[in-house]
């Protein structure tokens, strides 16, 4: 594994499970067509794991919100498979910190992985490269919200060796955080 810390220009490369190349750099405005079209490479299920409701397009503020990151409060990470010619987008990773007023060392954490790359560690590696760089920036504490049956995303909190609590909410979630320090 090689990478880079500083914060925007973040650049990492990892192997997966079946041996391939995966490039991870910092999420950028200029891709937004990427999530765009990453997001028709979803499972309604998957989407609906992701964004708690079916979703076949990200509107104009959405992708915004998801590319315009200041590597502070907001963290992304896009995921790429390396292949002869070229780099498959992947997955992406982010932490939120909700609350930018506050001291909260807290942050929300959340994964898309597309269909055809799901299973093959990627949202594993990206958790790791996000703990590194939570850490970094003196966070303590990730929260995720994931529903009940979407026991891939739990397996992949789980196995992060990171002390874990796991509450349901009032709606039904599974609140799950993982505390870093």
């Amino acid at each position: 594994m090689t990478d880079n810390l500083v914060k925007e220009s973040y650049v990492s490369s990892d192997e997966l499970r079946d041996g391939r190349k995966l490039n991870i750099r910092a999420i950028r405005p200029d891709d937004k067509p990427i999530l765009q079209e990453a997001l028709h490479h979803l499972s309604k299920q998957s989407q609906y794991f992701r964004f708690f409701a079916p979703k076949d397009e990200l509107t104009e503020q959405e992708l915004a919100f998801f590319t315009d990151v200041d590597f502070v409060h907001h963290v992304g990470l896009l995921a790429s498979i390396v292949g002869e010619d070229s780099e498959v987008p992947a997955g992406v990773g982010r932490y939120i910190m909700p609350d930018v007023e506050t001291s909260s060392r807290s942050a929300e954490l959340a994964f898309t992985v597309v269909e055809e790359c799901q299973g093959l560690g990627i949202a594993t590696i990206l958790l790791k490269h996000l703990i590194r760089i939570a850490r970094a920036e003196g966070i303590a504490e990730f929260t995720a919200f994931v529903l009940p049956e979407n026991t891939r995303m739990q397996t992949v909190l789980r196995k992060s060796g990171l002390p874990m609590k796991q509450v349901v909410n009032s709606v039904g979630v599974l609140e799950i955080s993982l505390r870093l320090t």
